[in-house]
């Protein structure tokens, strides 16, 4: 009897982490409808997220800080810098403190364009939070947190 139940429980906990790898996918393909709808192209979803966190950083950041708040390598967040900077979302300064940084800001362009990227995001969250109390969501957050703290956990180990 124990082994059944253990063998439901892996199957419970197999398709938790399956369903996490389908929403992100569908997060991604929902928000890059989204910034189409609100020609925000070529943006692409993951380029959106990394002019929301130098957005709300409200200071220049570096590209290994913007990895950082991201999760992501600093050679993949350096090809969406560089595809922002060539589009004129993002500006490169050089560090006054230390000229071998070079740090990275919004520019007007993305000031301008912000009440669209809230729609894009606002828009999302509703469709997707819809009918959730304020505790669902939070008991959710926590529950999440926890599974990202054991997975970066264990990559670290």
């Amino acid at each position: 009897m124990a082994d059944r139940d253990e063998l439901a429980l892996r199957r419970v906990q197999t398709q938790i982490v399956l369903d996490l790898q389908r929403l992100r996918n569908a997060t991604e393909r929902r928000i890059g409808e989204l910034l189409v709808v609100q020609e925000l192209t070529p943006i692409t979803p993951a380029q959106a997220n990394a002019l929301m966190v130098l957005v709300n950083a409200r200071e220049p950041l570096t590209g290994a800080d913007l990895a950082r708040a991201l999760g992501l390598s600093e050679v993949t967040v350096g090809r969406f810098v560089k595809a922002l900077v060539d589009g004129d979302w993002v500006a490169r300064q050089k560090d006054p403190e230390d000229g071998r940084r070079l740090l990275l800001r919004p520019t007007g362009k993305t000031r301008e364009a912000l009440p669209r990227f809230v729609a894009v995001s606002n828009g999302m969250l509703d469709e997707v939070f819809a009918g959730w109390s304020a505790g669902d969501v939070e008991d959710l957050g926590v529950r999440m947190a926890q599974l990202r703290g054991r997975l970066e956990l264990g990559a670290e180990s």
